[in-house]
């Protein structure tokens, strides 16, 4: 449709609209009067029905309670507003009213053919009925004292309310009505001349658009007029200048960018849309391996070999190629290009779509030989920096691992200890390997077992230093199979398996080896030295906690036993009897101490010489040591004066254990440098927990006392502490003074 057709008919669309909405409005004008009538008069009614109802503060009776008055009120409000009043009680019977008609007072009401009345009376709504009678509108409220109880219903004529909206409404109407048909008018004059200056607009630009189209660029159109068309105008005017400019450059452009085409580096092919080859720049000839012309106006799968990335074949129509020339849509994925020489070039292939009727893609292949050649290099130092990496790691594993047991092996107190820890974490640190930790004993003529794990036990647990290449050498010895090198005499084993010994060194000395077993070492001929580093790290940490170790329990030693003797000295011994003592007190136990004395100490020093003294106290040491239990505590309290502590004993057992000890020592025959030293006694005081105290230092001050006793009745006697204190001393083995006190 043409567009002065358009806008014809929207102009009569619009007289048709402006008529349709005014016949609208004068339609809901009259129903909205109507209603407003109706309202009015409802609001009427109930305004005089309160006003009926309305009863002073003083206490006077209310209109409706009051027919004379009432009927007069009714009068002065028919007379100032014209209308008829009637007023109904509960039942319908007339109260009073003021009409133009005739209605009895004290009848019923009847001329309401509906009911209507009663209705209103029952419910509370008010209704609307014509009086057959008058044939009035009349309008039924009902009057409610109190509030929500209905006492009777007020009877309103509203034709006359009706009758004046009416007339309002009409006058409203017909002003509407005139001034929609003027609009009309003036719509369609304004459209009548609209449509002229529309139409001479108009054709002047569809010639000069006609001409332009058909190819004359220096077309132009008048454009004197100063209306919008006039714009139009000089807009064409100025278009058909700039298109006749962008032509010439357009043609420059174009060289310029076959100029490009030619000299870029990535190849460039355009396919038509049946898949033959329409043009290639230099670059993708070459890529191609073939000549220009050789590849122009041939189906592109005849001169172009694509393989997907790993050299693997397309499935048909599965190339970007094909792909893009099936579905219309951009395609680039990494291919490798087959030259006529038949080697591979990987290019990333780049096809997109024309947007022309006939179709047809642009190809770009780029060539990215260098950067995979790149990406090797780059993986290839990657893989290296990983390799690095898990051995850097694996080396902080090692050195943290190597720490802690160093660590644990520092907290040990006690070689026991040292050897359980050990024997747990070489199962951890050299998984797959059985071995050993074999100690010098100190005369250094036995190597010992200390620790074992595995499941191959392929070392003897006892062996002389001599035995093994390890202690000889000072170095490791590695044996195996394939190897030229003896195997330790401590092997006990002759099968294919790879044995270390790896010598355990720490501050000059060397305290014994480290011993393992590969049991496949001939299907691992590398595996001692995938773990050569931290055995190494094992072995000098194992080494130096062995040597503290060792160090720390020759201190100890020295701490708490006499030296010339070797047994506990006082110090130990005060420190043991106290625990012992809270032990055997928590476990209802009896405890002995037992203290003694050398008698005549002094003359073997006076007599024979120091020498000779300390031999008599190393003997008596030995006695004591060769007559007591391992449980038993046996120290030099202090000069030529011992103690023997027995946890468990009773007094009698301590009393009996006392008399041998005595009669052991006054056996002894000592000689010192060919002369003989004659008779050794000693002196011995005996007390018990809990007979002789609760506490150690009671223990020990019964038990010397009783000593005291001993010496003083004679020597060479054992006298037990008395139970109770003012009781007699107990003589456990009565001797004739053989020596003055």
């Amino acid at each position: 449709m043409r567009i002065k057709s358009q806008i014809i008919l929207s102009m009569v669309s619009a007289a048709a609209l402006i008529g349709l909405v005014g016949g609208v409005a004068i339609y809901t004008q009259i129903a909205t009067t109507r209603l407003l009538g109706l309202t009015e008069a409802t609001a009427v009614a109930r305004e005089l029905a309160d006003t009926i109802v309305f009863k002073a503060s003083d206490g006077a009776p209310s209109l409706f309670e009051r027919p004379d008055a009432l009927r007069e009120f009714l009068e002065h409000q028919h007379h100032s507003s014209r209308r008829d009043f009637l007023i109904l009680d509960r039942n319908k019977v007339l109260l009073a009213h003021a009409a133009d008609e005739a209605h009895p007072v004290g009848v019923q009401y009847d001329h309401d053919a509906g009911n209507e009345v009663g209705k209103t009376l029952q419910d509370g709504v008010p209704r609307r009925f014509i009086d057959p009678h008058e044939i009035n509108d009349i309008l039924a409220v009902p009057i409610e004292y109190p509030e929500g109880t209905i006492i009777g219903a007020v009877l309103l004529e509203y034709d006359p309310l009706l009758r004046d909206a009416e007339r309002r409404a009409n006058d409203t109407l017909w002003l509407v009505g005139l001034s929609a048909a003027a609009a009309i008018l003036v719509a369609a004059g304004l459209a009548w001349m609209l449509l002229r200056r529309f139409g001479a607009g108009l054709s002047d630009m569809m010639g000069g658009m006609e001409s332009l189209a058909k190819g004359d660029a220096m077309t132009r159109i008048n454009h004197t007029r100063k209306d919008e068309f006039g714009q139009l105008a000089h807009g064409f005017n100025t278009m058909a200048g700039e298109l006749e400019s962008s032509r010439a450059q357009l043609v420059a452009q174009k060289a310029y960018i076959e100029d490009i085409v030619q000299t870029a580096a990535e190849g460039i092919a355009v396919l038509d849309g049946d898949g033959r080859i329409a043009s290639v720049n230099p670059a993708a000839a070459a890529m191609l391996g073939r000549r220009a012309d050789k590849i122009e106006g041939q189906e592109w799968g005849s001169v172009m070999t694509m393989r997907d990335a790993r050299g693997g074949e397309f499935a048909a129509g599965t190339s970007p190629v094909a792909l893009a020339l099936t579905t219309g849509r951009q395609q680039q994925s990494e291919v490798r290009l087959t030259k006529s020489d038949g080697s591979h070039v990987p290019v990333i292939a780049s096809c997109s779509p024309l947007s022309g009727p006939d179709g047809g893609l642009v190809l770009t292949l780029s060539d990215i030989s260098e950067l995979r050649r790149a990406e090797g290099v780059v993986n290839e130092r990657a893989e290296q920096l990983a390799v690095l990496n898990r051995e850097l790691h694996e080396k902080s594993e090692t050195t943290t691992r190597l720490v802690k047991l160093g660590e644990l092996l520092q907290a040990c107190v006690t070689f026991p200890e040292a050897f359980s820890v050990v024997g747990t974490a070489m199962a951890e640190f050299l998984g797959g390997l059985s071995g050993t930790v074999h100690l010098t004993s100190a005369s250094r003529n036995l190597v010992e077992e200390m620790a074992h794990w595995g499941d191959v036990r392929s070392s003897a647990a006892q062996f002389a230093p001599e035995d093994c290449w390890a202690l000889r050498r000072g170095q490791e010895h590695v044996a195996g199979p394939g190897m030229l090198t003896p195997r330790c005499a401590h092997i006990t084993e002759n099968g294919g398996k790879g044995y270390v010994c790896m010598p355990l060194a720490a501050q000059g000395e060397t305290l014994g080896i480290l011993h393992l077993c590969e049991p496949n070492a001939a299907e691992k001929p590398q595996w001692l030295a995938e773990r050569q580093q931290i055995l190494r790290g094992v072995v000098d940490t194992l080494a130096l906690a062995l040597a503290n170790l060792r160090l720390r329990e020759t201190l100890r030693q020295q701490s708490i036993r006499d030296p010339n003797t070797g047994l506990f000295n006082r110090r130990y011994l005060e420190e043991t009897g106290s625990r012992e003592l809270r032990r055997v007190e928590r476990s209802a136990q009896p405890l002995v101490v037992i203290m003694l004395d050398v008698d005549h100490f002094k003359q073997f020093n006076d007599t024979f010489g120091h020498e000779a003294g300390d031999l008599v106290l190393k003997q008596v040491a030995a006695t004591l040591l060769e007559h007591a239990r391992d449980s038993d505590v046996v120290s030099r309290y202090g000069g030529e004066e011992f103690a023997l502590v027995m946890p468990g004993s009773s007094v009698e057992e301590g009393a009996g254990r006392a008399e041998v000890l005595r009669q052991a020592i006054r056996q002894l025959h000592l000689t010192h440098r060919g002369r003989t030293l004659g008779t050794v006694t000693a002196s011995f005081g005996v007390a018990a927990y809990p007979e002789h105290g609760a506490g150690w230092a009671e223990l020990t001050n019964a038990a010397d006392h009783a000593l005291y006793e001993a010496k003083g009745q004679g020597r060479d006697r054992v006298i037990v502490a008395p139970s109770a204190p003012g009781e007699r001393l107990q003589l456990v083995s009565p001797q004739k003074r053989g020596r003055d006190a």
